[in-house]
Formats: C-alpha cells, sequence, structure tokens
C-alpha cells in the first residue's frame, strides 16, 4: 500500500526520500478500450523544447537506435523497443492494447521510469497523461474504471503516493493524470491532476508542443 494516497491536487515531496533519484510511474486501468499513457517534458513555457520530449507509444527516440540487420522494419524495431525522452530521463511503456477480456473489462496499465539525475535543467514539469485511441464514438473515459497512478522508489521498491481518479467523466478521451512539478526550492513533487479533456492524444499535443 502507498505511503500516502492522494487526493485531486494534492502534492507529495519526492525529495523528503533523501536518496531518491529513480521513481516507477504506473497507470493502470480497467477497460475494454485501447488505452495508452504518455509523458511531456515541459520547459518553464509549459511546452516541450524537444520532439522527443513527447515520450509516447509510436516515437522515433527509443531506448536503441533503428538498425535494420537487428530489426529488419520500423515496425519491428517500435514493437521490440521502448520510447525515451530527449534527455533519456523518462523511458516510456510497450503499448499495452488491451484484449477486451471475456466481459470486455480488462485490467491492464502502463508503466514509465524516471530518472531525476538525468532530467536536464530546462525543465521544469513532467506530465503523465493516458489517452483513447478510438476504435468507435462510444470509447470514451465514460467507461474507464478505476484509472489509478502509483509512484514508486524504483531503487528500493516501496511505494511512495498512490492517487485514484474518482472524477466523473463523461465525453473525454484524454486526462492528464499527474505531473511531477519542480517547486521554488528546486525540489519535485509530484501534483494529482486528473483533468479530462474531450480531442484525445491531438488535444495534448496542441497544449503542449
Amino acid at each position: 500500500m502507498a505511503r500516502f494516497d492522494l487526493k485531486k491536487g494534492d502534492r507529495f515531496n519526492l525529495t523528503k526520500d533523501e536518496g531518491l533519484s529513480k521513481i516507477q510511474v504506473d497507470l493502470s486501468w480497467l477497460s475494454g478500450a485501447d488505452l495508452d499513457a504518455s509523458a511531456f517534458l515541459l520547459t518553464e513555457d509549459g511546452t516541450i523544447g524537444e520532439d522527443a520530449d513527447f515520450v509516447y507509444y509510436n516515437s522515433n527516440n527509443r531506448t536503441e537506435p533503428f538498425d535494420r540487420q537487428k530489426f529488419g522494419s520500423k515496425n519491428n524495431w517500435r514493437a521490440n523497443t521502448v520510447p525515451m525522452s530527449f534527455d533519456g530521463s523518462v523511458v516510456g511503456s510497450a503499448d499495452d492494447l488491451g484484449d477486451g477480456g471475456d466481459d470486455g473489462d480488462d485490467e491492464a496499465g502502463e508503466t514509465m521510469h524516471v530518472n531525476l539525475t538525468k532530467v536536464r535543467r530546462e525543465i521544469t514539469e513532467i506530465v503523465f497523461c493516458v489517452t483513447i485511441y478510438q476504435h468507435s464514438p462510444d470509447e470514451t473515459f465514460k467507461n474507464v474504471r478505476d484509472p489509478r497512478i502509483l509512484i514508486t522508489n524504483e531503487e528500493t521498491g516501496e511505494e511512495l503516493c498512490a492517487y485514484n481518479l474518482k472524477e466523473r467523466f463523461s465525453t473525454e478521451t484524454a486526462v492528464v493524470v499527474g505531473a511531477l512539478v519542480l517547486n521554488r526550492d528546486g525540489e519535485w513533487e509530484f501534483e494529482a491532476v486528473g483533468k479530462g479533456y474531450d480531442g484525445g492524444m491531438q488535444t495534448l499535443i496542441d497544449m503542449y508542443a
């Protein structure tokens, strides 16, 4: 069980854990839809400074460079590597498509990893999002149950804080779940956000890119 369960708007100071440098970010949900986790590394003006600071399943900046002899095709390369940010501080997740289960309510999730020591100086916020890849107009966050984000000390396995979203969504197809925010004292805090948007991933790109 996480040390602190947060409510929307709460913040948890990560640097209270002396020596904390690597954290694991687990996003989970119950849904028959295809959901994707992503992250945006933002500068002080609230936008990404590099294309690779949008960390998502189809990014071309990955943990291994493309090698045609090894991977054969770009599709196979993406299927066997994971995305990472421009500075390598945020490593994304393999795409969990979910199979809907027998009852169309599949437990799924994706994991991201953050090395705080690698985050370059101009980054002041790392935003974690979940979007729905819509196969039909009816697939929205109205039908997603128990969305949750869990922050863990990756080196010790200790669960630090968690945020279970209680918001009632309807037409939204993108949710900013939470964010790592650099405070005025230069310390990293996790903020529970829980804000939904229509327009899916494109809306987030328009906001942050």
